[in-house]
């Protein structure tokens, strides 16, 4: 009986404990389970906060690559385009306040004018067409589109905040239009996606009041001052800007070694042979192309000629029977008609053809004031009423223009020490050397070789060496015509009414960097063969001509050379032996393309020698940016430069931004 009992209390303990077990194991398993439900919502909103911000990111990065993109199409579709833009329609649309216009219609593909909302639109992606993103390893990580908005930055009463015309401060035709960009980007991840909007600095309008906005033209959204604005400066385009520019023919073929980092034009066709590169833009007025083709030359009408003419086109495509201008040639690019060398060296940039004699006389201390004839000589302009109007003016030929930097081995130490610009000019009978001694000073020094007398004009020298007549050389004396350095800090041109013979080497004494448009590098030189009775132009040819029979071995030029009324050439380029390579550093505008250099060939039409020069032409790309030397004319193109130009560029500082949320 009692063993019964213990058994049946061990039976019931038993049952106890296993309930026990039970409900432990029950508890633990809510437990786990509510563990495992934790972690899946945690895990599951991890996921969507990375997803978000993948999104956002995604989102940033787009807004950042669509600001690449505006910069881009403003600094170079823009500044190519609008060289043939027409006059008439950009000063009206800068007159009018609608400069959107000008840069949906300059701007490069895409751009849409939304007049309606007084802006110019550009889609980077779409949302049916996003621009994919993918990591290092190809796959897709996801994706965004941007939509670049461009708006005036003063919408208030035409021309607004725009200078239309001519600038006071300068002369020249330009019209400067102020800008506000909103840039507004959306990233995606799967079922995710967030917006961002990127603004220039200053622009303090709400991006998102701004989009919701059923006038977003109007000036509820401009913010004062408009000095905030980015800037675009249009401006007449000055002759320098080419790195090839040819008036009248190209008869010269440009082939496999010919490579062009600024811009090409023709007014009437390029003649291609092989596969030459251009960097920058290539204009011609001729809607057909005179390619080389393998020995059989023949006009089509195409940018080129697979598979023997296949230029590398770095930028644009050529473009032929190029332009947007009026007129019975409007895609002409014509021959100077303004700022007149003989004009600029008397200190007035703005009168045309030649002066009257009372008018020079009285520009200078060193001629009465009478109406008689100029006489042959050399003469600083000193009689004007700012201190650095002085030009140097010669009358009659000159048969020497030396220019050196004192105290190197050619140019010893002389008045004002080393380190300054000294130009020789022997001419008339005279021998005189000026030193450009201050910004408010220039020194006339006589008595060669030393030229030890020397006085003070006490006027600076204004950047012009006018000839009235031709810059000549002795045939056998290499010491004659032009040759010399160009020190740093000195912007020269030196202009003739005739002929200019260069005899030697003529370089910068700093050389700016070629590939640079940006390049601080002050010293810059031109070389004009002018005319001033156009389009006879009597007398001598206004060729810019180097001496074959006298110039060095591997010679070297560096200036902008125009020549539009003959070429840029060199003598005896048929003739002479193998001479090297000349190099050329800058850029040249000629009526017809000038002869370097030739080959010889064997019966079988086998090249067995050359004769004079190899041509290498490098682009001095600082002329890119409208860098002009003094006193350059202008062409009836456009250009858009950005900086220097523009100094400080809002376009390249900093954006705002700020996020935008579903309303």
């Amino acid at each position: 009986m009692l063993a019964q009992i213990r058994r049946r209390i061990l039976e019931d303990e038993s049952g106890v404990a296993m309930v026990t077990a039970m409900l432990a194991i029950f508890i633990l398993t809510v437990v786990v389970a509510a563990l495992a439900l934790a972690t899946m919502g945690e895990t599951g909103l991890s996921f969507d906060q990375s997803r978000s911000g993948q999104a956002f990111h995604l989102a940033e990065a787009g807004a950042y690559r669509a600001l690449a993109e505006l910069r881009r199409r403003i600094a170079s579709d823009f500044n190519t385009n609008v060289l043939s833009a027409n006059p008439l329609i950009v000063q009206g649309q800068c007159n009018s306040n609608q400069g959107w216009r000008i840069i949906a219609n300059y701007g490069g593909p895409g751009w849409v004018d939304d007049a309606a909302n007084r802006r110019a639109v550009l889609a980077v992606g779409t949302p049916a067409i996003p621009v994919a993103v993918r990591d290092a390893g190809g796959n897709t990580t996801g994706s965004f589109y941007a939509t670049i908005y461009v708006r005036p930055a003063d919408n208030g009463t035409p021309p607004g905040s725009n200078l239309c015309g001519v600038d006071p401060t300068t002369g020249i035709e330009s019209y400067r239009l102020p800008f506000d960009y909103f840039i507004v980007a959306t990233g995606l991840t799967r079922n995710t996606q967030r917006t961002v909007c990127l603004k220039n600095p200053g622009n303090l309008a709400n991006c998102g009041e701004w989009l919701a906005s059923a006038t977003p033209g109007s000036t509820t959204f401009d913010s004062a001052p408009v000095a905030h604005a980015w800037v675009v400066l249009i401006e007449a385009a000055s002759y320098s800007r080419w790195a090839l520019m040819l008036l009248n023919t190209a008869n010269t073929w440009l082939t496999d070694t010919s490579t062009f980092l600024g811009p090409v034009h023709s007014n009437t066709q390029l003649q291609i042979w092989g596969n030459p590169t251009f960097a920058s833009s290539v204009t011609q007025v001729s809607l057909q192309v005179n390619f080389g083709n393998g020995g059989s030359p023949q006009q089509i009408m195409n940018d080129s000629n697979p598979p023997f003419d296949v230029p590398t086109y770095l930028s644009t495509s050529m473009q032929r029977g190029w332009c947007d201008g009026v007129g019975p040639d409007p895609c002409l690019v014509e021959r100077p008609s303004n700022n007149s060398p003989f004009w600029a060296v008397l200190d007035d940039p703005t009168g045309a053809g030649v002066p009257p004699n009372p008018f020079i006389r009285g520009q200078t201390t060193q001629l009465a004031n009478n109406g008689t004839p100029i006489p042959p000589g050399i003469y600083f302009m000193d009689e004007c009423g700012n201190p650095t109007c002085g030009g140097i003016f010669v009358q009659g030929d000159a048969n020497n223009v030396v220019l050196c930097v004192s105290g190197s081995p050619a140019c010893p130490v002389g008045p004002g020490g080393s380190g300054k610009q000294h130009i020789v000019i022997v001419a008339g009978g005279q021998q005189v050397m000026y030193v450009l001694d201050s910004a408010t000073n220039t020194k006339e020094c006589t008595g060669p070789p030393a030229f030890s007398t020397c006085a003070d004009k006490g006027k600076g020298f204004n950047g012009m060496i006018f000839v009235n007549g031709s810059i000549l050389r002795t045939v056998g004396n290499p010491n004659t015509g032009l040759f010399g350095t160009v020190q740093t800090d000195t912007r020269l041109t030196i202009a003739a009414d005739g002929e200019i013979f260069i005899t030697d080497h003529l370089v910068y004494q700093s050389p700016p960097n070629p590939s640079d448009p940006y390049d601080p590098t002050k010293n810059v030189l031109g070389v004009y063969a002018w005319c001033s009775n156009p389009p006879s132009c009597p007398g001598p040819a206004r060729n810019v001509t180097i001496d074959g029979a006298l110039t060095p071995s591997n010679l070297f030029v560096q200036a902008s050379v125009l020549a539009p009324w003959g070429k840029f050439w060199v003598q005896g380029w048929n003739t002479l032996p193998d001479k090297g390579t000349l190099r050329f550093l800058g850029g040249t505008v000629q009526a017809d393309f000038g002869e370097w250099g030739g080959f010889l060939t064997d019966a079988f039409g086998n090249v067995i020698g050359y004769t004079a020069y190899g041509r290498d032409m490098t682009y001095d790309q600082r002329f890119l940016t409208n860098n002009a030397p003094p006193f350059f004319p202008l062409t009836n193109q456009y250009a858009a430069p950005r900086f220097p130009r523009l100094n400080p560029d809002p376009l390249y500082d900093r954006p705002l931004w700020e996020e935008l949320t579903a309303q």
